[in-house]
């Protein structure tokens, strides 16, 4: 395959740069299981709200979070379709790794385009490449109005091509580089009948996912895109309209870049916050007082019998539990006799940020 032209400029390779080191760093900072769940899903929850703002079907932030969980109500699952399916292509995503017979190839954008749009479109029109001489249905689709048409390219081997270059290509371009110019021909060509923009996208994850450019596909591509839409397809245009992609390619990156480091600064400050800290805690406190801790943080007090019955500990041991993390400053006592409880000091009070 002929390598389409760019230019390695400054700024390409300054992304580049950022986005790897952001990647080796995420790498090498490994979370507790259950910290790094509640991460995944805030992070997938936002990639769904995003999903709905870029295709004009916008919902909000706690909504997306209840489909994330697979907590929508089954009276909304019609309404809610694109997005239960999106999660559903997520989960694939994430199981995806080599042993899977599915190649990176036309074939497993047919297979993404079918789990996408599933219960949405027509059957007949599901993982299908459409007549050149048709528009792309619009259904879905932000990107439809600057496909171009091709009436004499073979579109199944004009992206075989592509993908065999990028898994088995030996030349030196740089695989990211490689995923872009992807997702340049995904948009010019628009190949599929329906889906193209959302199928694109998510082969652009699958295939950085692949080459350890997005461990666990933490990374939420679509809110990264949507931030950019319309300077990503303004990049677009001018790129197509010079004949040279690097415009593109360094609009695509920069915005790549910034999600990898975003990410990688959440992973940090999680670490930080949730086990550098808890180190230090261990040090002072025993497991019972660590895990209310944790219960404060999310529920503002707690009074003793609750505390005793929680631990399943006598009264008196409870009593000096408490008592120590008063003397210590961890928690405040409130209130008198029986209404006696406890909360968090404001030292110990973590900041919303924090409540993932």
């Amino acid at each position: 395959m002929r390598t389409p032209k760019y230019t390695i400029t400054n700024l390409l390779l300054k992304y580049i740069v950022k986005y790897e080191i952001s990647i080796s760093e995420f790498k090498h900072r490994q979370l507790p299981e259950k910290y790094q769940f509640f991460l995944e899903e805030k992070l997938g929850a936002e990639d769904i709200q995003s999903l709905g703002a870029m295709v004009g079907n916008p919902i909000g932030y706690n909504q997306s979070l209840l489909i994330q969980r697979g907590q929508e109500m089954p009276s909304q699952k019609k309404t809610f379709r694109l997005f239960t399916n999106f999660r559903n292509v997520k989960d694939f995503v994430k199981s995806y790794d080599n042993t899977n017979s599915l190649k990176p190839s036309l074939d497993l954008a047919f297979h993404i385009n079918k789990l996408a749009f599933k219960g949405i479109v027509d059957d007949w029109d599901l993982g299908k490449l459409r007549d050149l001489s048709k528009k792309p249905n619009e259904i879905y689709d932000t990107w439809y109005k600057v496909r171009d048409y091709y009436p004499k390219i073979d579109m199944q081997n004009h992206f075989n091509e592509l993908f065999d270059w990028i898994v088995l290509g030996t030349d030196s371009n740089h695989k990211l580089v490689k995923m872009g110019i992807l997702l340049y021909e995904f948009i010019d060509k628009a190949p599929f009948l329906t889906g193209n923009q959302i199928t694109a996208i998510i082969m652009l994850e699958m295939l950085t996912k692949k080459y350890g450019y997005n461990p666990e596909n933490i990374i939420p591509f679509f809110k990264s895109i949507e931030n950019i839409n319309d300077d990503l397809l303004a990049a677009f245009k001018l790129s197509k309209s010079k004949m040279d992609l690097t415009t593109f390619l360094e609009a695509l990156l920069y915005t790549l870049s910034l999600s990898a480091i975003e990410t990688n600064r959440e992973f940090k400050e999680t670490y930080d916050v949730k086990v550098r800290k808890r180190g230090s805690l261990e040090l002072h406190l025993n497991q019972r007082q660590i895990k209310l801790l944790d219960y404060l943080a999310v529920n503002s007090k707690i009074s003793r019998s609750k505390y005793t019955k929680m631990m399943g500990v006598s009264f008196m041991t409870s009593y000096r539990d408490l008592q120590d993390m008063v003397e210590k400053k961890y928690i405040k006592q409130k209130g008198r006799g029986r209404g006696t409880f406890y909360i968090l000091t404001k030292e110990m009070t973590p900041k919303d940020e924090e409540l993932i």
